[in-house]
């Protein structure tokens, strides 16, 4: 499972790292004289070319950037050809070719990824503007493993000013992943479909205005099968520099955690640029994981029929505010499964809506990049990271509003809502109400003394008396009201009952 996992992972990575070659026509200036061959030192040679010409700024600038990264400049795979590089123009395109392409990992040379002829489209449509194509290989072969592709390609607009792709949109379908040779073969993994879209549009403004999109459909593997997955993300009013930050070459953004300013070096976008406005969602619907996968032993099996997940985050203004809500439905575990929880307990469906309001992230970042910076003594000592954050928090007057939580089972429901402030005073570092709701208090009372848990009886007794009865239309029970007050001296009550004294309580009623 996990050896396909790898394989489907590493050819995907095979197919990008050349793919990636398309996206990179940076038209830079060409060194090699018109009609000379390239350097003998390349490691991924190109034909005789007009260095000036379009099709030769292209090929030279794709030439370059792949040797960069697959070429000479790698300490890990390369690409191989079986032919130099050429590229032709029809009709203001450019096709660039790649005869016979290969990955070899330069640790093992006998671990090839054989990709074949590549050709990829570039039509420039200004002087930094250029649309490019390229066509997924129908087969991407190592030895015992072979990746198969129905249909795809890869496409988009690359600016050359800003060495962004502003437009990137991926197509595939029916790929197969088989592990094996002759009649020993076995399809390990398949996706049906696969698209990708991710697209750029900069405002009058000068801000940046974004969405991307990810789904994909009847992914199949040992042990387990996604029926669909659907992601979508906007964003508006970025500036330049946070979108390139996110758009471009990453490498330096994980180089810097490794110095004594790392810190202040990943909080600088934070700090200077400017946020604006996103949401994402993700979904997934039927989730099938059986056998060793889950981790509740051979009769394990479980399904999800829905999952979704969405966050939204608004940073127009001097502080951020950032939600999140969570909702899942259709939880269905076999009855073979090794787990101590009664099926009636068993939660079906679930939600979490979280919002968190009025958070000082740039003051926060300020705070954090000056305490790392070597003239502040390095990364912040241990404690004052906490005692930084819960003071800017505090300033901001930041909360957390619990907008709903809601766990069901078979037989209990909880309901809850409220809000939390910041305040670092207190013994939980939050003051604040929670509202709660339970149903099902006389069930949850006969599973726990079937069970022997007399202490949990005993509470649930005390919980039942204390709570106010509350009916809603149509149901069969009522459901039990709390309110859950946490105070700055760390007490906490049940409506208006200290917490600490329900569990004498309790035990007084063994």
């Amino acid at each position: 499972m996990e050896t396909a996992r790898r394989t489907l992972a590493a050819a995907v990575l095979a197919c990008a790292l050349v793919l990636a070659g398309a996206t990179i026509p940076a038209i830079a200036s060409a060194s090699q004289e018109e009609g000379t061959a390239a350097p003998a030192a390349r490691a991924i040679p190109v034909a005789p070319v007009e260095p000036e010409s379009t099709a030769g700024r292209i090929v030279l600038s794709i030439a370059d950037w792949l040797e960069e990264r697959v070429g000479s400049g790698s300490d890990g795979v390369r690409l191989t050809l079986d032919a130099p590089m050429w590229a032709e123009e029809r009709s203001g395109t450019v096709t660039v070719h790649l005869p016979g392409a290969r990955l070899v990992e330069q640790s093992a040379p006998l671990v090839q990824w054989v990709l074949g002829d590549l050709a990829m489209a570039v039509t420039p449509r200004s002087e930094t503007t250029y649309d490019f194509e390229i066509a997924l290989p129908a087969e991407v072969d190592k030895r015992g493993e072979r990746l198969t592709i129905g249909a795809g390609t890869v496409s988009g607009t690359w600016r050359s000013d800003l060495e962004i792709a502003t437009r990137l949109q991926a197509d595939a379908e029916n790929l197969r992943l088989v592990e094996g040779e002759g009649a020993e073969a076995a399809e390990t993994l398949s996706l049906r479909s696969f698209a990708v879209l991710d697209e750029l549009t900069e405002g009058a403004d000068g801000l940046w205005d974004g969405r991307s999109t990810l789904s994909l459909a009847g992914l199949v593997g040992e042990g387990f099968a996604l029926g669909r997955l659907d992601a979508a993300g906007n964003y508006e009013d970025f500036g330049r520099d946070l979108i390139l930050q996110m758009h471009g070459d990453f490498v330096p953004f994980a180089g810097a955690m490794s110095g004594p300013t790392a810190l202040g070096d990943v909080l600088t976008p934070l700090i200077s640029g400017r946020w604006g406005r996103s949401d994402m969602t993700i979904a997934l619907q039927d989730l099938r994981v059986s056998g060793a996968e889950t981790g509740l032993g051979a009769g394990g099996d479980f399904t999800l029929g829905r999952l979704e997940v969405r966050i939204g985050a608004d940073g127009r203004s001097e502080f951020t505010d950032i939600s999140t809500r969570l909702s899942a439905a259709g939880f269905r575990l076999a009855e073979g499964a090794a787990t101590e929880i009664p099926p009636a307990l068993m939660p079906h469906a679930a939600t979490l809506d979280v919002a968190l309001t009025r958070l000082p992230l740039r003051r926060i970042a300020e705070a954090l990049s000056a305490s790392s910076a070597p003239e502040g003594g390095g990364a912040p000592e241990g404690g004052s990271l906490a005692d930084i954050v819960l003071a800017h928090l505090d300033a901001a007057d930041s909360a957390i509003e619990i907008r709903a939580i809601r766990i069901a089972t078979p037989a209990s429901e909880l309901r809850a809502d409220g809000r939390l402030q910041v305040e670092p005073a207190s013994v939980f570092g939050v003051i604040g109400r929670v509202d709660a709701r339970v149903r099902g208090l006389s069930t949850l009372m006969a599973l726990a003394a079937e069970e022997g848990e007399e202490d949990l009886v005993a509470l649930l007794i005390v919980l039942q008396g204390l709570g106010q009865p509350v009916f809603e239309e149509g149901a069969d029970e009522p459901f039990h009201a709390y309110e859950i007050d946490l105070r700055r001296d760390g007490a906490v009550t049940v409506n208006g009952i200290p917490f600490d004294m329900l569990l004498p309580g309790a035990s007084s009623l063994q």
